[in-house]
């Protein structure tokens, strides 16, 4: 392998990594629990939409970590297939 593929991988595997970071954070950002509590506090069936809301919540996390666990199983394939090389 040469010092230019090196660097190649090194670099797609920094974007792979910024790009993982950026989606969870949003993620992290997203869930603010006692804005969504206080959004339907006055809500006549506040608890049904706390409820849809809190369960909108953990589906996009579920999928957001599965998401990111592939991200880095991929990312861990690269490197184990660089290192064969």
């Amino acid at each position: 392998m040469t010092k230019n593929e090196l660097i190649n991988i090194i670099y797609s595997l920094k974007i792979d990594l910024d790009y993982l970071k950026r989606d969870l954070k949003f993620r992290l950002d997203g869930n603010n629990i006692d804005e969504t509590i206080d959004k339907y506090k006055d809500d006549e069936f506040k608890y049904a939409a706390q409820s849809g809301a809190f369960q909108s919540m953990i589906s996009m996390d579920n999928n957001t970590f599965e998401r990111a666990i592939s991200s880095i199983e991929e990312m861990e394939t690269k490197l184990i297939n660089t290192k064969n090389k």
